[in-house]
């Protein structure tokens, strides 16, 4: 449901999600999948609901180690350091929506196949026309605080992300909303409420839009409710939200405990939860990285982490005995991010010429090990909504060459490019502990070293660099990946309204068909129509190049055999349903 990605929940979020680091996992896998070994078959167990889920059971559980064996209900999910933004509007990675999603509930979730379902709201209307949904929140959910949710919470929720001084990543589920403009732009407190949202009564509250959008319902309503007792501010005033971070306080199933940076983040289950009380006592993610998580697995140090899906991985796994391997196609992808405001990557030859200029297949090759495939547009084929009928770009450095020529780069006899006396130099912005990455470095500063590009990595912090690309749009090139949206609506991402700072829309991709083609797709009610005006839109991308596309590949976890009822898949994290996960040493 939500939005999930490097910043979506997963992202996106929703996308929501949320920014997904690299050196995990990054795209979809829909040619190949992880080969038993030692005459080990995938068979269904209760961690894996949805079908495109698939299970190589552990071989011997009672290889657990003592050191699981002992943290009897302790549950430790191993994460990439988030960057400590734990409210549900402002969370910009996919491992700080994990602590929102543990803390808060929204409105709506979504089950395995992506349908919304209900949530802190038991049922809803939509109006005749479309424009106006009706919720019905359920009474007697409580805060943390022992004060109950009423539909004013709801309406603080989302008012705060219309707020003049908003800077987060969500506008986008506000903007359609009958009065933004004015509520937004109202520097000077006169507007004091949002038109289109209205609170009917303690349980119920409308939102009316300005006019059809397709992707609301599962797009814009999942989103953590926030109390307005605690978080509530002075229109204008955000900067109270923020100094909540590392205080969040919601209705969801976990209590935020503790928070050390860059090592981890402690949870302790809600006795009252109104779904019931949770069945594992604490929760403590704990970061990893792509060198410490096969041995943390391995060891009992933790109990669930994703990893890299490739063989080597998945045989460590398996020798292991104790643990489970599941592995499914991820919406989602990797990707090289442009800043296209500056000259050298305004022209799209340029872009094109690195396109053609990378050796991707190379690269997945290499890293992936026939567990991923090129990605040549901004949808993962997990989606209904995706069309393979785009160009492949596929390894040419002649065409790249003449391409660059073309744009005015001209090779000079030091073997560099230059261009109105320009050195043809990339800066390029990435993450520390990822293998990933560290494949990826030397292929690209190769291929395009090659075309008479130097390219200069600059390593850091992931967290650091989140900061840098999105917060202040401070770079020239960056990699990261996308946990796209249930819905293929790309506006979360590429509306231009998005290339505000804050927004995901970092690189400042301004396209006029684009948006005509986004706006098109919202106001379109028949899927079968919304798919060919998508398909539109992402032979669009490949060809205008918002992105340097690289990779799919599938998600793979490996999860302790003394985990029960955990439940993952494309469209649901393991923070979606965990208050029922239980484990078998209680």
């Amino acid at each position: 449901m939500k939005k999930k990605s490097s910043v979506f929940f997963a992202l996106l979020l929703v996308f929501a999600m949320l920014l997904t680091a690299c050196g995990t996992s990054t795209g979809t896998n829909t040619q190949t999948q992880n080969t038993p070994a030692k005459g080990s078959a995938p068979t269904d167990v209760s961690k894996a609901e949805s079908s495109v889920v698939k299970v190589i059971a552990a071989s011997d559980p009672a290889k657990l180690p003592d050191a699981a064996k002992n943290r009897k209900d302790t549950l430790i999910v191993g994460t990439t350091a988030p960057s400590g933004k734990f409210c549900p509007i402002y969370s910009d990675s996919r491992y700080d929506a994990w602590v929102t999603d543990l803390v808060f509930d929204s409105l709506l979730m979504n089950d395995a196949k992506g349908n919304a379902i209900p949530n802190v709201a038991e049922s809803w209307d939509v109006s005749e026309d479309g424009k106006t949904y009706t919720f019905h929140l359920k009474k007697g959910i409580k805060f943390s605080d022992g004060k109950e949710l009423t539909a004013k919470d709801v309406e603080f929720t989302y008012t705060s992300i219309a707020d003049p001084n908003y800077d987060g990543p969500r506008m986008d589920a506000v903007m359609d909303i009958v009065g933004y403009d004015d509520y937004h732009n109202d520097k000077g407190g006169k507007v004091a409420n949002l038109e289109g949202i209205k609170v009917i009564d303690d349980y119920t509250i409308s939102f009316t839009l300005k006019d059809v959008n397709a992707s609301a319902l599962i797009s814009n309503f999942g989103y953590g409710i926030m109390s307005k007792d605690y978080y509530g501010f002075e229109k204008g005033d955000t900067q109270k939200l923020k100094d909540l971070f590392l205080k969040p306080m919601g209705s969801g199933a976990y209590l935020f405990k503790d928070y050390k940076a860059g090592q981890e983040i402690d949870f302790e289950a809600k006795p009252d939860y109104w779904k019931g009380a949770p069945k594992i006592k604490n929760i403590i993610m704990k970061v990893t990285n792509a060198d410490t998580q096969i041995q943390e697995l391995t060891t009992g140090g933790v109990d669930v982490d994703i990893v890299a899906a490739r063989p080597e991985n998945v045989q460590l796994l398996q020798d292991a005995g104790f643990l489970d391997v599941l592995h499914f196609p991820s919406n989602s992808y990797g990707y090289l991010g442009m800043n296209l405001r500056l000259d050298k990557f305004s022209d799209k030859k340029v872009r094109q010429a690195l396109m053609y200029g990378l050796n991707r297949q190379g690269f997945i090759d290499t890293y992936y090990k026939g567990y991923g495939q090129v990605c040549n547009a901004p949808a993962s084929p997990v989606s209904w909504a995706y069309t393979d009928k785009l160009n492949d770009y596929a390894y040419d450095p002649d065409k790249a060459n003449q391409l660059l020529d073309d744009a005015g780069w001209i090779k000079k006899d030091d073997g560099f490019r230059y261009k109105d006396g320009e050195k043809f130099v990339i800066h390029w912005m990435t993450y520390t502990g990822s293998k990933y990455v560290d494949t990826l470095i030397p292929i690209v500063k190769d291929n395009w070293g090659k075309l008479g590009i130097e390219v200069v990595p600059e390593l850091m912090e992931f967290s650091t660099l989140s900061t840098k690309v999105y917060d202040e749009q401070n770079f020239e090139l960056y990699n990261m990946a996308w946990t796209l949206s249930i819905d293929p609506d790309p506006s979360g991402i590429f509306s231009i309204k998005q290339a505000e700072k804050g927004g995901f829309n970092s690189g400042g991709w301004d396209n006029k068909e684009s948006e005509e083609l986004i706006q098109q797709g919202l106001r379109e009610t028949d899927q079968a129509k919304r798919k060919e005006i998508y398909q539109q839109w992402m032979e669009l991308a490949n060809d205008d190049l918002p992105y340097i596309f690289l990779s799919y590949a599938d998600d793979a976890y490996g999860v302790s055999s003394r985990v029960k009822n955990l439940v993952v898949s494309p469209y649901e994290e393991w923070t979606y349903n965990v208050y029922q996960t239980e484990l078998a040493n209680q």
